[in-house]
């Protein structure tokens, strides 16, 4: 049986190291993009003081195939460097440490990551892969790098926030019943318990303890040295226990803020919430983000990181860093029925932006089911005129009040109440409403006019289009990021730091498709020529073969 030829110790001649790269890699592609970037924002950060640093451009490079290959870590990028040839050719033979890629990551590429992103994408429209006219968002959630048992409920927070108030009240109430009635400290007006602070707590402390101080020289009887014995404690209490609790309730309910209700220990930024990689089937919440990725024709053009648990908060921010990178904001845009909320719809309007947004009930409100519940106040006859609604049974539900409630993002919405003027004697009030009292209506008439004009464009032949693409594009995104690329937890931590590894896997992918679009825009454009050269044969042939027979019946007739 004979063998392939195998010496390991036999000598090459000397060659670049390109030669060994296959011709259609993709580290081509990313090191001419990076080779033609403007990065001199990034290069004022450099001092010229001290030892020299890597080129930034090299660390760029490394950094950015790093995560097209799925080496996510700083460590296994360096690794890389030291051993596969192509990470070799792009450093150069250059090997920075795990340290040196990590600490670039983290202050550098914040400075430059959106900058780098945006020239991705003039390149990606300069090739026509996309453009601004269809936009399509949706969110997805993904754990963060934080311990999913060291987590802080702001619910419970408050309580034992409460709880220690009304322990420091009856503490100040105790101590005015050991002074005399000359030396109370406690208020004689009511104060409510949440507005006791850590700094009223250690000048509480201080006057108690300056207090003691001023007795120390004084010849003082057995009650009141007792009474001494008791402030003392009561002062120790304050300073080690009292106190530092109220400052970390304090700064608990700070960390998370008006739209919070929970963050880790380990990821103050990281918010508990459900994910969809639910292996236990359980429900259970883990630290994570909300990503918000904007896709076009199936490139990642925008992303933004949230703390968010649901996404209808997260559009109008989002937009946000679409006008820092395109200057404009999209002509229309797709989204899942998580976004169909009035701020959002009222947001597209202002701005002109096509509205292809589903709202809930959507899917639902097309079903011979749904129509079928006439109690429904949905499929009830409204009268806009006379602003009321008409039961089946033909009573008339009226205007009595208005109600505004507030939303996680603090946008103001207003709904009107409309009451039955008398349910009692319904036989049907069983299966229109389960209140004790009369039939009422909660509308919020802005919302609906707006989800009319959104269902319309929706149910459009162009509505049907972007449904179907907004589902190819958005989902296979994620596809591509959490299974392909086996991107499921993040490794940096801080919602900066996450945006920015967010930001790297968004430029990684555009890479890797934008190769796979030119390999088929090749094969488009040989193919063309093919069947070009083909044709003109079959064409010349055909002509000289028309000669042919052309001169044959000539002769034919000359004899």
């Amino acid at each position: 049986m004979g063998f392939k030829y195998y010496e390991q110790n036999q000598l090459m001649i000397p060659m670049e190291w390109k030669t060994l790269i296959d011709k259609d890699d993709v580290v081509f592609v990313l090191n001419d993009l990076i080779d033609n970037m403007n990065i001199d924002k990034l290069l004022e950060t450099y001092s010229p003081l001290g030892s020299s640093s890597y080129n930034p451009k090299m660390m760029l490079k490394i950094l950015m195939y790093g995560y097209i290959r799925k080496r996510y870590s700083s460590r296994l990028i360096a690794e890389a460097v030291e051993s596969d040839i192509k990470f070799i050719w792009l450093a150069g033979g250059n090997k920075p440490t795990r340290n040196v890629i990590n600490a670039f990551r983290k202050d550098k590429m914040k400075i430059i990551m959106e900058d780098v992103f945006v020239e991705l994408l003039v390149v990606l429209e300069r090739k026509g892969y996309i453009n601004t006219e269809e936009y399509f968002v949706d969110g997805t959630k993904i754990e963060a790098n934080a311990n999913k048992y060291t987590f802080v409920w702001k619910k419970a927070v408050k309580k034992y926030r409460a709880k220690l108030q009304e322990q420091v009240h009856e503490l100040m109430k105790d101590i005015d019943n050991l002074n005399d009635e000359e030396d109370k400290i406690y208020p004689d007006k009511e104060i409510k318990p949440e507005e006791i602070t850590p700094e009223e707590l250690e000048e509480f402390s201080k006057r108690l303890s300056d207090k003691l101080n001023e007795g120390l020289k004084k010849q003082k009887t057995k009650e009141e040295k007792k009474k001494e014995q008791k402030i003392k404690k009561i002062v120790n209490k304050i300073n080690k226990d009292f106190k530092p609790r109220l400052e970390k309730y304090n700064k608990d309910l700070e960390i998370m803020g008006e739209n919070r209700n929970s963050y880790s220990k380990t990821d103050n930024d990281a918010t508990f919430m459900h994910m969809k990689e639910d292996h236990m089937r359980n429900g259970q919440l883990k630290p994570g983000y909300n990503i918000q990725v904007g896709s076009c024709n199936g490139f990642v053009v925008n992303w933004s990181t949230h703390q968010n648990r649901n996404d209808n908060g997260t559009l109008i921010p989002h937009y946000e860093r679409y006008q820092r990178f395109f200057g404009k904001l999209p002509d229309s845009t797709g989204a899942d029925s998580g976004y169909g909320n009035q701020e959002n719809y009222e947001f597209l309007k202002r701005n002109h932006i096509k509205n292809y947004i589903k709202y809930p009930l959507f899917h639902k409100e097309q079903t011979e089911k749904f129509k079928s519940m006439k109690y429904n106040w949905q499929n009830m006859m409204y009268d806009e005129v006379n602003d009321k609604f008409i039961c089946p049974e033909g009573k008339k539900i009226e205007y009595i009040k208005t109600r505004q409630d507030k939303t996680e993002t603090g946008f103001i919405q207003e709904s009107r109440v409309y009451e039955c003027s008398d349910c009692s004697n319904c036989p049907h009030k069983s299966e229109c409403t389960k209140a004790q009292g009369n039939r009422q209506i909660r509308f919020n008439k802005k919302l609906w006019k707006l989800k009319q004009e959104a269902k319309i464009n929706l149910m459009s032949k162009k509505g049907t289009e972007m449904r179907g693409k907004r589902a190819e594009y958005s989902e296979g995104i994620f596809g591509q990021i959490k299974w392909n690329m086996g991107f499921k937890r993040f490794l940096l931590r801080g919602l900066e730091k996450v945006d920015l590894e967010w930001g790297l896997l968004c430029f990684a992918l555009n890479i890797k498709r934008m190769k796979i679009k030119d390999i088929e825009k090749d094969k488009e454009i040989a193919m063309s020529k093919a069947i070009s050269l083909q044709n003109n044969i079959t064409k010349f042939y055909t002509q000289k073969f028309q000669r042919f027979l052309t001169g044959i019946f000539a002769f034919g007739f000359l004899f």
